[in-house]
């Protein structure tokens, strides 16, 4: 087994597993007294400013050419911000608590590093001859663990431990890092001038068809399953399960992405970038078809292997295609600006979604997800289509 791999592995171990517990902010303002509004209202700010901040940070560690620098500085400041929160809820100026401040404030340093990370990840593996989904595969296993620990240990502590866990879960993470050398700093050792955002040329991101086009077609996956998996406890009370295992789902849909992620090395080899992208559209169309007809706990629990299939194909060539069809000085810029599509996603489908599921009632409402999914697969296979047929453009080899 490579060295590089076995370190690679643990910066994916080691983030994910203390990521997991930032899953708990919406359930700290329920158990603090917020309404459903006051925690849209923060929810909706929140993803508002990841949406400036991922391509920042992004175009921030390519202007400056260490993504790893970027992250290191990001958590330092994102780590004890995201801690404070607790504290933050009982601290008042005026009506407003000081939460409302340092939420947004953590979220502007801590919600990038998934793009970031990813972005660290897919260019090391490219420079040691990894693939990518071997690696991300034990994010989702590190993911899985610690959900299912927080699952039997947060009804004892009480929520706020997540947040303190947090920051000693992500040290590991953080000395991992600072031991690592980025890709090229031998080469480049006297070379790491920062280039100015003229040598950078933002512009070739926006000239490439294919690259604008997987953006269109990643908004049109997001918003749908963003949706979905937001409401998903509207659709467990409805078969009769309890809401307050949602987090036990997740946990499960995190372990069930590791099979597309550890094969991804084996498909590539048989189907190119494009074909496993639209694979992962038609098993979220086909899970949120599945939801539609749930009747209980134990289909929603089943349907879930869609849910991780679809999760780990995405997760392995998103990742891979957006750093074929970027420039090597615009890595970090192309995956944080996914990143950010995610989060306006997020916006977009907490409004629509709740609007939604008033007007046609939570069934309806999946059968509009799954059609919205089919149609985002129908729109990615006419703009390769277009692409390749019509204006003659060439997908770039996979890197």
């Amino acid at each position: 087994m490579k060295p590089a791999y076995l370190r690679l592995s643990s910066v994916s171990f080691s983030y994910w597993f203390g990521t997991a517990a930032c899953a708990y902010f919406t359930v700290l303002l329920q158990k603090n007294g917020y309404s459903p509004a006051q925690v849209g209202i923060v929810n909706a700010v929140n993803s508002a400013v990841t949406i400036a901040a991922t391509p920042f940070w992004g175009m921030t560690a390519d202007k400056f050419r260490s993504i790893r620098n970027v992250i290191l500085a990001t958590m330092c400041v994102g780590i004890p911000l995201w801690m404070l929160i607790p504290l933050s809820l009982k601290i008042f100026a005026g009506p407003l608590a000081l939460l409302f401040i340092i939420a947004p404030l953590g979220c502007f340093f801590r919600n990038p590093h998934p793009s970031l990370v990813d972005a660290y990840i897919v260019q090391r593996c490219g420079r040691d001859g990894l693939t990518y989904g071997y690696v991300r595969l034990w994010g989702s296993i590190s993911y899985t663990i610690a959900s299912m620990g927080f699952f039997f240990l947060l009804p004892v502590t009480g929520v706020e431990a997540a947040f303190y866990i947090y920051g000693a879960g992500c040290l590991p993470f953080l000395i991992l890092m600072w031991n690592f050398r980025d890709p090229d700093a031998a080469a480049a050792a006297g070379q790491r001038k920062a280039l100015t955002f003229r040598q950078m040329g933002f512009g070739r991101l926006f000239k490439n068809y294919y690259f604008i086009t997987f953006l269109i077609f990643a908004l049109f996956i997001y918003l749908p399953n963003t949706t979905s998996n937001a409401f998903m406890p509207y659709l467990m009370e409805s078969v009769g399960g309890e809401s307050a295992r949602y987090g036990l789902i997740t946990g499960f849909k995190a372990l069930l992405e590791v099979p597309s992620l550890f094969l991804m090395r084996t498909l590539r080899k048989h189907f190119p970038l494009p074909v496993m992208l639209a694979g992962a559209a038609v098993f979220y169309s086909t899970e949120a078809l599945l939801y539609a007809n749930a009747s209980s706990m134990t289909h929603i629990v089943f349907i879930q292997i869609f849910q991780g299939l679809g999760g780990g194909l995405l997760i392995g060539s998103s990742a891979n295609y957006l750093y074929s069809l970027s420039p090597p000085e615009l890595t970090s810029t192309a995956q944080t600006m996914n990143g950010a599509l995610g989060a306006a996603a997020a916006i977009i489908g907490n409004l629509v979604g709740g609007v939604l599921i008033v007007l046609v009632g939570i069934r309806r409402f999946y059968f509009i997800i799954s059609g919205a999914l089919l149609f985002a697969l129908i729109f990615f296979a006419f703009t390769l289509f277009f692409g390749i047929k019509i204006l003659n453009k060439k997908l770039p080899a996979a890197r």
